[in-house]
Order: C-alpha cells, then sequence, then structure tokens
C-alpha cells in the first residue's frame, strides 16, 4: 500500500482550498460567514443523512460511542493546558479544539484513500459519534466563549439542523429505508463540497491573521498535549472494546487508533465564524493540527499498517 501517494492524490488537493480562501480574503475581502450557514444548515445535515442510512447500527454504537467517550475524556487535558500554559486562550475553545476531530472532512478522505469502501462503514460509524459531541456539546462550548447565557448557549444548540438530521436518520436506518443508487453519486459530492468549503473557510480566516502575533510556542503545546493525550485515551478504548466488547476486528481496531492523529474538526471554525466568537484562535488551531496530521498520519498509518 503506498500509503504517501494516496494521501497526496487524494488529500492534499483540498488542502489547496486553504490557499484559495487565504487569496480570496486578501483580493475581495471574503468572508466565512455565509459559507458556515451553507454548510451547518444545508450540506452538512445532507451528509449526515446520506452517511448513516448507509451505517451498521450496532457498529455504529460501539464505535461512535468510543469517539464520543474520547471526547469527553479529551476535556481533561484541555483543562490542564488552560490552567498551565495556555492561560490566555478560552477555555471552552480549549475543550472544543482538544474533543472534537475531523473525522468528516478529513477522515472520510484518509480512510478511502487507504482502505477504499472496505473501512467506510467504520468510519461513517465513528463520524456518527464525533457529530453528536460536536455539534451539541462542541456548538455548546463555542457558544459559551462569546460570553453567551448558559440556557441562551443550550437554545442555539438545538438550532443546528445536524442534531435533527443524526435523529431522522437513525429513525430511517432502524426502519431499513435505503437511497436509490442514483443518489450515491450525488452523496459523493457533497461530501467533496463540504471538505472543499470547510478548507476554504479556514484559508479565510487564516488570511486576516497577523502571523507575527501568533505565540507558536504555546500553539506547539496545546497540539503536543492534544495529540499524546488523544492516543492514550483511545488506545485505552480500543483496549477495552477488545477485551470486553469485541465487536471490532483487528483491522478497525487500528483504524480506530490511527484516528488519534486527525487534526482538530474544521466544524470548529464554521461554528467560530457562525457565532463571530473566537474566529483566529479556532483557525489557526485547525489550520495548523491539519498541516501536522497531514505528516503525523503516513507515519502512524505505516507502523499500524
Amino acid at each position: 500500500m503506498d500509503i504517501i501517494n494516496e494521501l497526496a492524490t487524494r488529500v492534499l488537493p483540498l488542502y489547496g482550498f486553504i490557499l484559495v480562501g487565504w487569496f480570496a480574503h486578501a483580493k475581495w475581502n471574503l468572508k466565512s460567514k455565509w459559507i458556515s450557514k451553507v454548510l451547518l444548515f444545508a450540506l452538512i445535515p445532507i451528509l449526515i443523512i446520506e452517511n448513516l442510512l448507509k451505517a451498521d447500527l450496532t457498529e455504529t454504537a460501539v464505535s461512535g460511542s468510543m469517539i464520543f467517550l474520547l471526547a469527553l475524556a479529551m476535556n481533561i487535558p484541555a483543562i490542564i493546558a488552560n490552567k498551565s500554559f495556555a492561560s490566555d486562550y478560552d477555555g471552552s475553545l480549549l475543550k472544543g479544539s482538544f474533543s472534537y476531530y475531523n473525522i468528516g472532512w478529513f477522515g472520510i478522505p484518509v480512510v478511502m484513500a487507504l482502505f477504499g469502501e472496505k473501512q467506510m462503514p467504520l468510519i461513517i460509524s465513528a463520524y456518527v459519534g464525533n457529530a453528536l459531541y460536536g455539534d451539541t456539546i462542541g456548538f455548546y462550548l463555542m457558544s459559551r466563549t462569546k460570553d453567551v447565557p448558559t440556557k441562551e448557549a443550550v437554545k442555539k444548540v438545538f438550532q443546528i439542523p445536524a442534531v435533527y438530521a443524526c435523529i431522522v436518520a437513525i429513525g430511517l436506518n432502524l426502519l431499513s429505508v435505503e437511497l436509490p443508487e442514483s443518489v450515491e453519486p450525488v452523496g459523493k459530492v457533497v461530501s467533496w463540497i463540504v471538505s472543499a468549503l470547510g478548507m476554504l473557510i479556514i484559508g479565510v480566516t487564516l488570511g486576516g491573521i497577523n502571523f507575527k502575533k501568533v505565540a507558536y510556542a504555546t500553539f506547539s503545546k496545546i497540539l503536543g498535549l492534544r495529540y499524546v493525550a488523544g492516543a492514550i485515551f483511545l488506545g485505552f478504548l480500543v483496549f477495552a472494546e477488545a477485551q470486553w466488547v469485541g465487536v471490532l476486528d483487528d483491522d478497525q481496531s487500528m483504524l480506530m487508533l490511527l484516528m488519534a492523529s486527525f487534526p482538530i474538526a474544521a466544524n470548529l471554525v464554521v461554528f467560530a465564524s457562525f457565532l463571530e466568537t473566537e474566529e483566529e484562535n479556532a483557525a489557526l488551531l485547525v489550520g495548523i493540527s491539519s498541516i501536522v496530521s497531514l505528516i503525523l498520519i503516513p507515519i502512524v498509518s505505516v507502523l499500524l499498517f
């Protein structure tokens, strides 16, 4: 398996949209809020429904629960970072960045590059757990960075269509509803557009940042702690699943471990843009982690597979 070649062919081109967004902001002062609205209220719900209808619900429950538990556990190192070396950064933003993994826009193309359709059910199931956390608790945390009262922040969570898309899709899956084969190409196009627009938003936001003022040492510590803590927590969850549940086979367990090397979800930037809060720091965390993961994933893939 030529991992580096596959990743370069299928994933690296998406990074070009970061440059496009950067240029569009510099040239035409392009804003990202309208893009985030298209993603939040149209494309992401479509992607969730299309993916969930194809998922095995038992596998979804196991791998989705593991990723959800990982997200919850990652609040611990986020709190440690905030209290020790990252006190200048909003605590809720750090919790969101530690917990929210880019399984949808980054992970799905990576898994497709490495395994084709074979492991798509697993990555889709993990994406469900990630989306359920990110589109509820994750969005709530981003709301709190703007000093939105708790009651109002909870209300904002229920304004996100992705929550209802998950409920509808699981219900349709239980009823054995299947999409016509003619719709599948549409789903692939939507998935690609979501990935491209997510990268575009990162570029637009990065275009407005003065990189001379970035605290690179602190960012390095934040991301270093996130990757190490994620690997430890996910390693424990995979071990526990193998010992006491046993639904996942060896290859699936290794693929679950690979997810610890995924970057911060670009949805963090989408939420920040939509809420108009912490946009610069969110974009930097997502952008830098995406670059780190592009280097890290081939190394981890070679070690695991």
